[in-house]
C-alpha cells in the first residue's frame, strides 16, 4: 500500500527518471546520425530519424513526438515537421539543454564527428512522457485506498473511544466529502490529537493532489483540443463519440457531422477490403494499427496521413478505439521529388557511359565511311550507299548528344547567349518544323539579359518545344506562342521547378513556350521527364529527359503549367550572365595542311586505332599505335625525338589517359598531345587545365576535324 511519502517520491523520481533516459537515448541516436550529418545526406538522415521514431514509440513510458538535426551553420538537415521547416531553412536549437513544457521533454545535444569530435550540428528530440499521468494516477488511487482503510481503522477504534474523537470524525467526515474540490482545509484540526491532525493534512494533501491531477486533465484536454494530429475517439462498434479541431480543418467534416458516424465518412476507395480486414482482426485482438493510410476530404480531394489505431481498455476489456493521425500529404510530395531525382540522375550516369562507348564506334564508322569516300571514283554507285551510312552515323551522334545532355554532362562551348537573337535566327528553322495549320506568334523581349549557354544545346531545347507544341495541336488549328523576358525568381518559386533543388534566388532569363493543344493531366506530368517514357506512337522517350538534362547542366530550371484540353506552357529558367558584353568573333577557316613525321595513336578501342591510323596516314604522318597508356609510354619513350604528335584517349584500362599525359610530360615537358573522348570538352579537360594540354577533339570525329584539330596545333 502506498503511503503519501511513497507518492510524493513518486512524483520526484519518474521525471527525473525519464530525463535519464530521454539524455541517454538523444545521445545514441546523436552518434548514429553523425556520418550522415556530416555528409549532409538529408534523405537518408531523414528517412533514419523517422525510422528511429517508428521503433521508439514503442516505449510504453516515453515515446517521440518530433525531432531537428540541423548543421554548424543552424540550417535544417532533417525535420519530422517538413512542411514548417523544409530542408536548410534557418533554425536555432541553442546550447545543450533539458527542458518540460506539460508532459513533454525536449532534449537539445550536439552532434560530434565520429572521429575528432568536432562539432558538426545539433540534434534535438521531444519526448512525449504520456506515461507520467497514467503511473501517478494509479499512485494517487493506491493512496486514496490507504485514506479509505485508515478511515475505516479510525472508525473501528471510535467505538472504544466515541466520546472522545465523535466530534472530530463528523469533522473529518466533512472534511473528507470537499476532497478533490480544491476547498478543503485542514488548519482547524491543528489543535487535535497528533493522529487526527495528520489524517487530517493527508487529506489536505490528497485535495491538493487531486485538484493537480485535474488542472493536468484539463491541461492534456487543452493539448489534444491544439494538436496538430488528428484525433478521432470511437466507441466499440466503431462510432465516432469525439475528433478534435484539426480533424475538422483537415478533413473539411465538422464535429457535429462527425460524431455519431462512422470512419467510413473519410473513406478513400484507395484501400481494398483484405486490409481494412486486417486491421480490425489487429484491433479486436488488443494491439495497435501503424500504417500510412489516404482519406478522402469532404470536398473530395485526397490527404494523406500516417496513423496509429489502438484499443481503449477497460479492465483489460477493450471499451473504445482512438486513432491519432498526422498529415504527410506534402511531405509525401516532396518524398516523391526526391526520390524522382535520385532515379533521373542515377539513370544519367547510366545515359553518359553508354554515349560514351558508342562515340568509340561511331568514330571507327564516321572515320572509315569518309576515308571511303575519298578514295572511291565519284561515278561509283557506292558513293550514295556511304553517304547513307554517313548520314545515319550522324543521326547516332545527335542521339549521344542527346544522352550525354540527359546525363548532365552536356555543355560543349559556353558563352553569353541573347535568347531573343537565338530565337530570331531560328525563326525560319521553328516554323518549317511546326504544322501549317499552327499560328506562330512571338512575343520576345529586348533588350534581354544575356545567359552563359551552349548554343547548340538551347537550340535543341526550343525545337524540342517547338516539335512538341505542334503535335499536341495535331491536325487542328491551334496557336503556339514563343516568349522570352526576365524575372526574379524566389526561393520559393524555385523550390516548385524541375531541375537544380538548389538553386540560388535572383534574376533568371526564360524561354516560354505556349500551345493551345491537349494538354496533359497530373499523371502524365508526372511521367514526361522520365527516360523513355512518351506519348507518341514513334517516340523514342528521350526529348524531355534530354532537355532537362540540358537545363540542369546549364544550372536553370523548369515549370509547366497544363491541364486536360487546356493547352500546356513550359518556361525554361536560365540564370543571368554575370557577362553582359559580349563580341562575337567571326569565324576563320583554317586550311587543311600536309604533315610528315611520326604520330603516336594511344587508344584502347582497336577500331579507334585502326581509323585514326588511317586518317593520319592520309594526312602524310607515319603511325605508331599502343592499346592503352602504359603501352603508349613505352613507345614514346623509345621514339619521343621522332614523334610529332600524340592522340591520346582519355578512358583506358591499366593507366588513364590523364596519368599517361602526367608521365608523357614527365619524359618530354613540350610533347604535343591532342585529348580525344567521347565526353565534351569541358567533362574531358577539367582535369587538364593549365597543364599545357595542346588541344581536344570530341569523339565520332571524320578525318576533316581531326586535320583541322592538328593545323591549328602547328599552326598556332
Amino acid at each position: 500500500m502506498m503511503s503519501w511519502l511513497q507518492y510524493r517520491s513518486l512524483t520526484e523520481e519518474l521525471p527525473a527518471q525519464i530525463e535519464h533516459e530521454a539524455q541517454q537515448h538523444t545521445e545514441i541516436i546523436s552518434e548514429s546520425i553523425a556520418n550522415n550529418v556530416l555528409y549532409k545526406k538529408s534523405f537518408p538522415l531523414w528517412n533514419q530519424m523517422k525510422k528511429t521514431m517508428e521503433r521508439f514509440n514503442s516505449d510504453p513510458l516515453i515515446q517521440m513526438d518530433s525531432f531537428a538535426v540541423v548543421d554548424e551553420h543552424n540550417r535544417v538537415l532533417a525535420h519530422s515537421d517538413t512542411l514548417n521547416h523544409p530542408l536548410l531553412s534557418s533554425l536555432k536549437l541553442g546550447e545543450a539543454q533539458l527542458a518540460w513544457n506539460e508532459n513533454t521533454l525536449t532534449v537539445v545535444t550536439p552532434v560530434l564527428h565520429p572521429l575528432n569530435s568536432r562539432y558538426l550540428g545539433s540534434l534535438a528530440i521531444s519526448f512525449e512522457a504520456s506515461a507520467i499521468e497514467y503511473k501517478l494516477d494509479q499512485a494517487r488511487d493506491e493512496f486514496l485506498l490507504f485514506l479509505l482503510l485508515a478511515f475505516v481503522l479510525s472508525s473501528i477504534l471510535a467505538l472504544g473511544i466515541r466520546q472522545r474523537v465523535a466530534q472530530p470524525l463528523k469533522e473529518l467526515k466533512a472534511l473528507s466529502s470537499l476532497v478533490g474540490t480544491g476547498g478543503l482545509d485542514s488548519s482547524a484540526f491543528h489543535a487535535k490529537p497528533k493522529e487526527l491532525r495528520e489524517l487530517a493534512d493527508s487529506m489536505q494533501a490528497s485535495d491538493d493532489a487531486i485538484v493537480g491531477k485535474s488542472r493536468e486533465i484539463k491541461q492534456l484536454a487543452t493539448v489534444i483540443e491544439q494538436a496538430d494530429e488528428l484525433v478521432i475517439l470511437t466507441d466499440l462498434d466503431g462510432i465516432i463519440q469525439y475528433v478534435n479541431p484539426t480533424f475538422e480543418r483537415i478533413s473539411g467534416f465538422s464535429s457535429q457531422e462527425a460524431i455519431g458516424k462512422t470512419p467510413n465518412i473519410v473513406k478513400s476507395g484507395e484501400h481494398d477490403q483484405g486490409y481494412y480486414t486486417r486491421m480490425w482482426d489487429a484491433l479486436l485482438e488488443g494491439k495497435a494499427w501503424r500504417d500510412d493510410f489516404k482519406n478522402r476530404r469532404k470536398d473530395g480531394s485526397i490527404y494523406q496521413v500516417t496513423q496509429t489505431i489502438f484499443p481503449i481498455k477497460s479492465d483489460d476489456v477493450i471499451v473504445g478505439f482512438a486513432a491519432v493521425q498526422r498529415d504527410v500529404t506534402q511531405t509525401r510530395l516532396v518524398e516523391e521529388k526526391l526520390h524522382h531525382t535520385d532515379r533521373v540522375e542515377s539513370l544519367g550516369v547510366l545515359a553518359g557511359g553508354i554515349a560514351h562507348d558508342f562515340n568509340n564506334l561511331l568514330t571507327a564508322i564516321l572515320g572509315n565511311s569518309a576515308l571511303a569516300l575519298k578514295k572511291l571514283d565519284q561515278t561509283s554507285p557506292a558513293i550514295s550507299h556511304i553517304e547513307s551510312i554517313e548520314a545515319a552515323s550522324h543521326s547516332a551522334a545527335d542521339l549521344c548528344r542527346q544522352m550525354l545532355a540527359y546525363s548532365g554532362k552536356g555543355k560543349f562551348i559556353v558563352k553569353p547567349v541573347n535568347l531573343t537573337t537565338l530565337v530570331e535566327q531560328m525563326s525560319k528553322l521553328i516554323e518549317v518544323s511546326i504544322a501549317k495549320s499552327v499560328v506562330m506568334k512571338y512575343q520576345l523581349l529586348e533588350p534581354l539579359p544575356m545567359v552563359d549557354a551552349d548554343v547548340a544545346q538551347i537550340q535543341q531545347i526550343v525545337l524540342n518545344l517547338m516539335t512538341n507544341a505542334s503535335e499536341a495541336i495535331g491536325e487542328n488549328s491551334g496557336i503556339i506562342t514563343l516568349a522570352t523576358g526576365v524575372m526574379h525568381a524566389e526561393s520559393r518559386y524555385l523550390y516548385g521547378s524541375i531541375g537544380d533543388d538548389h538553386l540560388d534566388e535572383g534574376r533568371y532569363v526564360y524561354l516560354e513556350v505556349s500551345d493551345t493543344g491537349c494538354g496533359m493531366d497530373a499523371e502524365t506530368q508526372k511521367k514526361i521527364f522520365d527516360p523513355f517514357f512518351t506519348t507518341k506512337f514513334t517516340g523514342r522517350g528521350l526529348g524531355m529527359s534530354a532537355m532537362l538534362g540540358i537545363v540542369k547542366g546549364h544550372k536553370g530550371a523548369m515549370r509547366i503549367y497544363s491541364e486536360k484540353g487546356q493547352g500546356t506552357t513550359i518556361r525554361v529558367l536560365l540564370p543571368e550572365s554575370a557577362n553582359q558584353k559580349w563580341l562575337e568573333k567571326d569565324d576563320v577557316s583554317t586550311p587543311v595542311l600536309q604533315h610528315s613525321g611520326l604520330a603516336l595513336v594511344i587508344d584502347d578501342e582497336e577500331s579507334v586505332r585502326e581509323v585514326a591510323e588511317a586518317m593520319l596516314e592520309d594526312m602524310g604522318y607515319q603511325v605508331l599505335k599502343a592499346c592503352d597508356g602504359i603501352e603508349g609510354l613505352a613507345a614514346y619513350r623509345e621514339r619521343c625525338d621522332e614523334i610529332g604528335i600524340v592522340l591520346l584517349d582519355m578512358t583506358m584500362p591499366r593507366m588513364n589517359g590523364e596519368e599517361c599525359f602526367r608521365q608523357l610530360r614527365q619524359i618530354d615537358p613540350d610533347v604535343c598531345v591532342l585529348l580525344s573522348s567521347g565526353y565534351n570538352e569541358q567533362e574531358a579537360t577539367s582535369r587538364f587545365a593549365g597543364k599545357g594540354l595542346a588541344g581536344f577533339i570530341q569523339k565520332p570525329y571524320t578525318p576533316q576535324q581531326l586535320s583541322e584539330k592538328i593545323d591549328a596545333i602547328k599552326t598556332g
